[in-house]
Formats: structure tokens, sequence, C-alpha cells
């Protein structure tokens, strides 16, 4: 099999067990916020805000390191890794330890504190098991993540229904969480041994030396949380738990939507760094932009059709009750469009070892987000948190875009790109003013989306069959 073929069988097979998780897990929230209400779901969003926090800090920039160093040629996959997964294991329970004595000293209620407890074992297996998938996108064998998230969504949704039934409490649910967490890492840890007889391990120089790599991945991955979540927990501290729950519930959705680009660039980055080792640059320009084209038939259609049905998609997953969240979705999902976009340059700027020519912007951005929180969220709410979001995320998207342009010296073409916009843009037109339910708008914006991309010319035989050859 070709590795373009590869690259594409393994984003289809993670990307549909990533859907289907989502639709699930799209479900729990609407039965989540709608049993919770707005002031429940904003403590919900509260606890995972402020934990992913301190999880993105104990990343250590190990994910995109794990992917990179396994791609590389020569290397003792087995040593390395085991290395890699002892790090991110003890930087995990060290953080969460951290996060859990730190909750103390803030001003939020009893049920926050004790839940924020509660779910940071969840939070410390999701790091342990980000580094699992990572293995698995290398050897190319996503079904395994697929298949472990789908067992593990199934199982949380089923006991989220009897406890909504039951009128179960709100910590009875962050314990359904927890558990179903752990049961979705055990099964990757298992299918994790059978291709890797990995194990603990301490190699101190391996530790010195992959922490040489990471800590400019880690610091970007600190400052890029601070423009990413700290709106949220900027929003706890001046606003009330309804007005974060209104902010939460389409925040969700962006964040389920950005599976997609993280579990396409993990399969592709390792190619792109092995094209840019061995300095075949034309190789690297072809997988770029391959990668670009595929993005941006995907982007300009989500933005459209989620702006123009964003009330109806607001009711349907969480109900009437957030219709103030459609307005903040419109904005996410400008936000979320770049953030897909920025995946690949990001990605790239790694994969030609930039990371640490790009941390002055990294720190920019977050010192920027940060002072201009501070300064217009507790005046302007959640409106100010979305708006600031698409400013910084475009920053980071231009300068990284930027710097992979210059350091290779190459132009992208942006024609299937453009056509994309201008296919999304009529469907947008088409849908705002028609008056059909969700269903059938959905149908309707795909069915025109893709009639038009194919009338412009870029489904054609060539570009289908691209993908499946090396």
């Amino acid at each position: 099999m070709s590795l373009t073929k590869k690259i594409t069988y393994n984003t289809a097979v993670h990307t549909f067990g990533k859907f289907f998780a989502s639709a699930l897990g799209v479900i729990f929230i609407g039965l989540l916020a709608r049993y919770l209400g707005t002031e429940g779901y904003g403590h919900f969003t509260t606890i995972y805000a402020y934990l992913f926090f301190f999880a993105i800090i104990g990343d250590l920039g190990l994910y995109l390191i794990t992917i990179n160093e396994l791609g590389r040629a020569g290397v003792d996959v087995k040593k390395i890794y085991s290395n890699i997964f002892t790090m991110r294991f003890v930087s995990g329970v060290i953080l969460m330890l951290v996060a859990c004595g730190l909750i103390w000293m803030f001003p939020y209620p009893l049920l926050v504190k004790i839940g924020t407890l509660i779910i940071s074992i969840s939070v410390l297996l999701q790091m342990g098991d980000q580094i699992l998938v990572a293995l698995f996108q290398k050897e190319m064998q996503t079904k395994f993540a697929a298949f472990a998230e789908i067992i593990g969504k199934i199982f949380i949704l089923g006991l989220v229904i009897l406890a909504v039934n039951l009128n179960w409490s709100f910590y009875a649910i962050l314990w359904i969480i927890s558990i179903g967490v752990a049961l979705h890492f055990l099964i990757n840890l298992f299918f994790a041994h059978r291709l890797l007889n990995f194990k603990f391990a301490f190699d101190k120089e391996i530790w010195q030396n992959i922490l040489k790599k990471s800590w400019p991945i880690a610091t970007y991955m600190v400052f890029s949380m601070i423009y990413f979540k700290a709106d949220t927990i900027i929003l706890s501290l001046y606003h009330s738990a309804e007005t974060v729950g209104l902010y939460g519930a389409p925040y969700k959705i962006l964040e389920a939507l950005i599976a997609f680009p993280a579990i396409f660039m993990g399969l592709v980055s390792p190619h792109l760094s092995a094209a840019f080792s061995k300095n075949n640059l034309e190789d690297f320009k072809r997988i770029f932009q391959k990668a670009f084209d595929g993005l941006s038939l995907i982007v300009w259609p989500m933005i459209f059709g989620t702006i123009a049905l964003s009330s109806p998609i607001i009711y349907f997953i969480v109900g009437k009750a957030f219709s103030a969240s459609a307005t903040i979705l419109q904005i996410l999902i400008i936000a979320t469009g770049i953030i897909f976009l920025a995946h690949l340059s990001t990605f790239a700027v790694v994969a030609i070892n930039k990371q640490k020519s790009m941390m002055k912007y990294y720190i920019f951005a977050a010192v920027l987000a940060f002072v201009l929180y501070f300064i217009f969220i507790p005046k302007y709410s959640f409106w100010a948190a979305g708006i600031i979001t698409i400013i910084v995320e475009l920053f980071i998207l231009i300068v990284s875009w930027g710097m992979v342009k210059k350091t290779l010296n190459f132009k992208t073409n942006f024609l299937i790109s453009f056509k994309s916009l201008l296919a999304s843009f009529v469907m947008f037109i088409i849908l705002y003013f028609s008056n059909f339910n969700l269903l059938i708008s959905v149908i309707l914006g795909g069915f025109v989306y893709i009639s038009l991309i194919y009338m412009l010319g870029i489904l054609d035989k060539k570009l289908i069959t691209s993908f499946f050859e090396r």
C-alpha cells in the first residue's frame, strides 16, 4: 500500500471512529446540558477548562515528539517509546496533583473543587492515551484507537442516560466519565502492547535528549493553552456559571471538530519529517499541498454551513435554554476553521525543526490574548472571548505559514481552496434563505456543495485517485 493511500485509509478509519465517537459525545453533551442546565453545565465546563490547563503543561510536547521521533530512520522504537511513555505518566501524575492542590485557592464553589478531584483521574488517563494513539498513528493502525474510543463513549453515554433517568448527582456523572475514560485507556493500552512490548523506563540520556527537543514545543503548548483555554477560566472568574455554560456549549462543538486535523496531521507529520530529514523537498511540498487541499475542502463548508445553521444546531444539541449560544457558535466556528489550517503549518514547523524560531510568536500571542481577555471579558463577556480567539489563532496561522514558506521557499497553490470557498458561499446563501429543518438543511447543503465542487472540476478522477497513490 502506497504512502498516500495509507494516510488516506488511516485518516478515514480514525476519522470514522472519531466521528462516531464525537456523535455519541454530542448526544452526551446534549443530555448533560439539558439535565444540568446552564449553571450546572457552566460548572462542568469550568472543571475541564481548569484541568486541561495543567494537562497541557504536563504534556511536555511529547505527543509531537513521539510522532516525529518514531518516524525517523534508525531509532530504537521500543526504547524511545518506553521512555517517552514513562515521561508522560510521571509528568501527568505530578501536574494533576498540583492542579488538585491549587483548586482550593480559587473562588469556586465546593461542587467545582470536588469535581476537579474526580475528573483529574480521567484527564491523567487521557494524557497517557494520547501517547498510545501516537504509536497507532506511527504504525498506521488507527483502527485500534477508533475502536477504543467508540467503546468508551458508548459506556459513558449508556450510564449517563441511566443517571439522568434516575436523577443521579453531579458527582455521580463525573465518576461515570472517569470510569469510561479508564475503560477507553485500558483498551488502547492492550492493543498498544500487542504492537510494541514497551514498559516503564528511565534512561537519563534519552530523557535529556527528548526534553531538549520537546521544551520548545512544550513552551508553545503552554502559551497556546493560555489563548485557547484561559478565556473560559477568566470568564468563570468574572461572570456567572450560566454565562460560562452558554459559552461552553458551542466551545465543546469546537473541541470535537478540531480532533479531525489533529488526527490527520498526526498521520501526515511523520512523512513530512521523513521527507525533510532526507532533504527531499519536492516530496515535502507535494505532501504539504495535498494536506492543504484536503483541509480546504472541509474548512470552508464547515464554516459557512455552521454559520447558516447555528440556531438549529444549538437547539438540536443542547436545547433552547442555550439559544444565546447560537451567535457564539458562529464566532467560534471561524476560529475552528483557522485552527484546522494552523494544524498543517504548526505541525510542518516541527517537521522542519523550526519550533524554537516560532517561540517568540507563541509567547507574544499568549501575552496578547491574556491581556485582551482581562481587558474585555469583564465587560463584554463571551463575545470578547470568541473574537479574541479568532484574532490570536489567525496570527499563529499567518506566522507559522510564513515560516514554512520562508524556510522551504515554495508557493502554495490556492486554486482548490478558492473553488471550495466559492462553492461554500453559494451553499450558505441557499441555506440562509431556506426554511427547512436541520436534517433536510444538512442534506441540502451537502448536495449543493458536492455538486458545485464537481462542476468546478475539483472532484475529478485525477484528484480523487491522487489520494490513493504515492
